[in-house]
């Protein structure tokens, strides 16, 4: 499974003639709801006519199945959150890149007659060829459609990204996507959300009333987000209005920081694998009404595997068939989450986990979990050995709730910088067990393997820890050291950079640091996290 969300969960799929396919499963809830289905129905024809050069083509789609599906192009690369998470920023001439490609984008979207309503970083691919936005599931077509709530009550949209009328509930116009852009740019150049909030009434509090935090975007990009940022639709540019701000693109056969190649190396591998390993080509015959499968989860023997092909319901009616082979895979984050809150919407994520050997001999299923669903906050944060020169650590105030396949877990991210420039992150992710169900340590394993590559990864001996493993010099960027942590339920990502800590001499002040935050959450695990009166910039000692 590629990714899960309030309105369905998006799977690897194969048709008949090997092209591979992001086949998107409404659940069940929604599919006994004819209301729905003209809706989504109609959803489909309008996404057809969008041109997938920016965006990922839909293929096929059945919305009068016993389970309705539509599939559209599965596009090779990274997620932009994901790329966040190893880049750290994206480079000025990157973030223009990022923007030209997400203005042409709503170009193509809005000349459609859509409106996208769900712009932000997980819903932006950075393929080799440049930007791809993805993911309609909730768009609608711009006329004779409700902007407000869901019937079921659940906010359409995603915090922070939201335009202020979109928050309101107002009538949406394609302004509304242009907010967004600007949003999403601001992320992408800032590494911080322009609308912050240590919850959701304040961060769409923020949204309505608060200027945006612009501080980190580059001086030669701040008055475009800006004005894209703009509380009066009226107010904002269009989308073609961005495209001639942001001037000519270069074009470029890398177009992205390497370390963002690496990520597509690393996916194109494991999706080379994956289909050669267990995924029938040229399947032709008629679909089945089988159940999907239940997600796949790691044990300590035993690899993940493709699971039995799935393909989609039978169609109700006569017509064409599409047979797609759809091939369920547990898809696991590769490193620094970005804290930001998805609603109502399937997050397809992109990374390939690779199987690593857990150690112990008692299966992951039957281990209890060691820390409890409780992270350090910034203010907790200070008990960490950083090196003298590094500021008090900050952030913003307050607890992510990030979400897995399986629910909802908690998740802090701190950094210290120096004054010469040189930075430390630190994220906090605690998996709590899931009643009935998977296990934390099982949890916690599948976002530690997510960017684990075989024959390259350099396992560490840990000693503070279960497992621990550097990212590959390959894959880095200016992040001169990372270390992905994994100590029962707990995962623990450290990155340092800067000039003052080069490739080859980062390596033992990066071991301490991730010695110490495994040290801080244990601390947590029994005292509780001290109130969170967390920095949202640095103070130096």
């Amino acid at each position: 499974m590629l990714g899960q969300g309030g309105m369905g969960r998006v799977l690897l799929g194969v048709g008949p003639d090997g092209r591979a396919a992001a086949v998107k499963q409404v659940h069940a809830e929604f599919a006994g709801d004819d209301g729905f289905r003209v809706r989504f129905r109609r959803e489909v024809a309008a996404s057809r006519r969008v041109s997938g050069a920016y965006t990922a083509a839909v293929i096929a789609a059945d919305p009068d199945a016993e389970t309705p599906w539509l599939a559209s192009q599965f596009v090779l690369g990274p997620a932009l959150n994901e790329a966040l998470r190893a880049v750290g920023v994206l480079p000025e001439e990157s973030a223009r890149r990022l923007a030209a490609g997400l203005a042409q984008a709503l170009i193509d979207v809005h000349g459609a007659g859509l409106i996208h309503r769900d712009l932000k970083p997980s819903n932006v691919l950075l393929a080799e060829d440049g930007v791809r936005v993805i993911d309609f599931g909730i768009a609608r077509a711009a006329e004779g459609q409700d902007t407000k709530l869901t019937r079921t009550g659940a906010m359409i949209g995603s915090p922070g990204f939201m335009s202020p009328e979109q928050v309101e509930g107002r009538e949406l116009t394609p302004a509304s996507d242009v907010f967004s852009l600007g949003a999403t740019l601001a992320v992408a150049c800032a590494g911080r959300p322009a609308f912050g909030g240590e919850s959701l009434p304040r961060i769409l509090f923020a949204v309505l009333h608060a200027e945006p935090e612009l501080s980190g975007v580059p001086s030669g990009l701040r008055p475009l987000v800006a004005a894209c940022l703009a509380k009066d639709p009226a107010a904002r540019p269009t989308p073609q209005e961005v495209l001639a701000a942001v001037g000519r693109i270069e074009p470029a056969a890398r177009p992205w920081p390497e370390a963002v190649h690496g990520l597509l190396a690393v996916q194109r591998a494991q999706v080379e694998r994956l289909l050669r390993g267990g995924v029938p080509f040229g399947v032709e015959s008629e679909p089945t009404r089988s159940a999907p499968p239940a997600p796949v989860r790691p044990t300590q023997s035993a690899p993940v595997q493709p699971v039995q092909p799935v393909r989609p319901v039978r169609r109700r009616r006569r017509g064409a068939r599409i047979a797609l082979t759809v091939v369920a895979v547990v898809l696991a984050l590769a490193g620094v989450a970005g804290g930001l809150v998805a609603t109502g919407v399937v997050d397809l994520e992109s990374v390939f986990p690779e199987a690593v050997p857990t150690p112990g001999n008692v299966p992951l299923a039957q281990v209890k979990d060691k820390y409890a669903p409780a992270v350090p906050t910034c203010v907790d944060a200070r008990r960490v050995t950083a090196p003298a020169e590094f500021s008090l650590p900050w952030g913003n105030p307050g607890t992510w709730e990030a979400q897995d396949t399986y629910g909802k877990y908690p998740e802090k991210s701190c950094e210290w910088n120096s004054r010469s420039g040189d930075q430390i992150s630190i994220v906090w992710d605690v998996h709590p067990s899931v009643p009935g169900g998977v296990s934390g340590a099982a949890r916690a394993k599948e976002h530690y393997e997510g960017l684990y590559v075989g024959g390259h990864t350099r396992v560490a001996d840990p000693g503070y820890a279960e497992e621990v493993f550097w990212l590959p010099a390959k894959y880095l960027d200016d992040g001169n050291c990372v270390l992905y942590v994994r100590d029962v339920n707990l995962f623990v990502f450290v990155l340092l950079k800067g000039a003052g800590y080069p490739k080859g001499q980062c390596e033992e002040t990066t071991r301490a640091l991730a010695a110490s935050a495994v040290q801080l959450a244990q601390y947590v695990t029994v005292n509780g996290p001290s109130p969170d009166m967390s920095a949202t910039t640095p103070a130096f000692k």
